[in-house]
């Protein structure tokens, strides 16, 4: 068939033009636009929403965290106005008290003790005398002066003096005074196992 252009496209043998690319776009803009509007209109409408959740969030929450701030500030003022040393002087100083009541109980209990040891040491130095000879006889009798003595020494100090005497030994011999507290130790350490044994 002859193109004419009364002939239609299809009758001559040919494939219909497209339309060109412009077109289209345009029909699809057209179509898009009031989808496009709706769609911010949408997100419009929802961030106004979730704003004004926010603000009355906000101002439900504003007072809370004020009087949270408020006690929080009243805590520390009650904290910081407490005088700590004012009320640990006494305990410190009625915890002192007790240890000396306890220091001179017990260091009147060894005084008794030792000059109970002295007396069973010199009434013991006849028996050894006779036993063993005098010359360990007299042994007895000294060390049971040398006990009553430490005794006597023992009783006429108050435990403050004792005490400075302790610390003097310890920083003159420290490793004297680390031995001897070792062996105290061992030696209360037996005594009470022995005593549990018993009971």
């Amino acid at each position: 068939m002859v193109d004419t252009p009364v002939t239609p496209a299809a009758k001559r043998g040919r494939p219909p033009k497209a339309k060109t690319l412009d077109t289209a776009a345009s029909a699809v803009a057209v179509k898009a636009e009031p989808l496009k509007k709706a769609a911010t209109e949408a997100a419009s409408d929802a961030a106004a929403e979730v704003e004004s959740t926010a603000k009355g969030l906000s101002a439900q929450i504003k007072p809370i965290k004020e009087q949270a701030e408020k006690a929080a500030k009243a805590a520390a003022e009650k904290l910081n106005a407490v005088d700590w040393k004012a009320h640990i002087d006494p305990i410190k100083e009625q915890a002192g008290k007790t240890a000396k009541s306890a220091a001179g109980v017990a260091k009147d209990k060894t005084g008794t003790a030792m000059q109970s040891l002295s007396k069973l040491i010199a009434d013991t130095a006849a028996t050894v005398d006779a036993k063993l000879g005098p010359q360990y006889g007299d042994y007895a009798r000294q060390a049971a002066e040398q006990v009553a003595g430490a005794a006597d020494s023992l009783d006429n100090k108050d435990v403050d003096q004792l005490m400075a005497e302790a610390r003097d030994f310890v920083r003159k011999s420290p490793a004297v005074a680390i031995g001897a507290a070792a062996v105290v130790g061992f030696v209360l350490m037996r005594l009470a196992k022995g005593s549990d044994d018993k009971a």
